[in-house]
């Protein structure tokens, strides 16, 4: 019976945590939106400044200021509408006021943070543990959404996993730092001598600085070993999503989610070995 109550207690809080998770998915598929929002206006306000041009477009929403709204109708959005999955399936996909289909992004983006964050609830860590590892899968969440709608990968999001993989390092008493910082130094060589030498040879960019700076903080993050990994699934992963798709020779493909994948997944599997 004892066994019984725990098992029920033990459900009920995996289930509050992935009501948890969707909630915190929905939040970040409206911080995602709105920082290539914000970005973009500065890019622009920054380059009129620059020409010393009058600028005018309406400055965007902060991140933690501004009810959401319909990005179709603009109209602004009540709780009812922000429950995370059921308000998208309830609607059947339409907003509710000018019943315009709602992007595909937002379900997905809560589903993908349940997917990333879930394992975590599993492993013998502490808070702080979870914390840390948490603002890590989190960071990469944003920019896998970022680079798969508009090919860029912020800096910040990089800058964030390489912090708190140190402070990660620190609290765990870490003895390997510095091999970590030498292939991350090598990732990010490898891919920046592979961008130079199509630049050199083929006159195109095939991959940017971007993923070398993340591929160079995700192996700072998981060690020496994750680097032949994280690529050969992410080439993997990459070749397949091609051929799905069927993207042709000439078209873009952002590497970075693929990275990201790899990377998330090459982390649980040495977790749970």
């Amino acid at each position: 019976m004892h066994h019984f109550w725990n098992q029920i207690i033990l459900d009920l809080n995996l289930l509050i945590y992935i009501v948890a998770l969707l909630c915190l998915g929905s939040s970040l598929s409206s911080f995602t939106y709105r920082w290539h929002q914000r970005a973009e206006y500065e890019w622009k306000s920054e380059a009129h400044d620059f020409l010393e041009l009058p600028f005018y477009a309406p400055k965007p929403l902060s991140f933690v200021r501004g009810r959401s709204c319909c990005p179709k109708c603009h109209h602004k959005l009540s709780a009812l509408d922000l429950i995370p999955l059921l308000s998208y399936v309830f609607s059947k996909g339409r907003c509710r006021y000018c019943t315009k289909e709602i992007p595909l992004r937002y379900p997905i983006i809560e589903l993908i943070t349940v997917l990333f964050l879930v394992p975590l609830y599993f492993l013998p860590i502490s808070s702080l543990e979870w914390f840390i590892l948490s603002i890590i899968i989190m960071a990469l969440i944003c920019a896998m959404i970022i680079d798969a709608e508009h090919y860029w990968l912020p800096d910040e999001c990089a800058f964030i996993v390489a912090g708190f993989a140190t402070y990660y390092f620190y609290i765990n008493d870490h003895q390997a730092l510095l091999p970590n910082i030498a292939v991350a130094i090598l990732s990010y060589l490898s891919i920046y001598c592979l961008r130079a030498l199509f630049l050199r040879f083929r006159s195109i960019e095939a991959i940017g600085l971007g993923d070398a700076k993340l591929l160079a903080a995700l192996t700072y993050w998981l060690g020496t070993a994750s680097y032949s990994n994280i690529l050969l699934i992410a080439s993997f992963a990459g070749l397949i999503w091609a051929i799905l798709t069927r993207k042709t020779k000439g078209e873009k493909i952002p590497f970075g989610p693929f990275l990201i994948a790899g990377a998330v997944l090459y982390f649980y599997v040495e977790q749970f070995r």
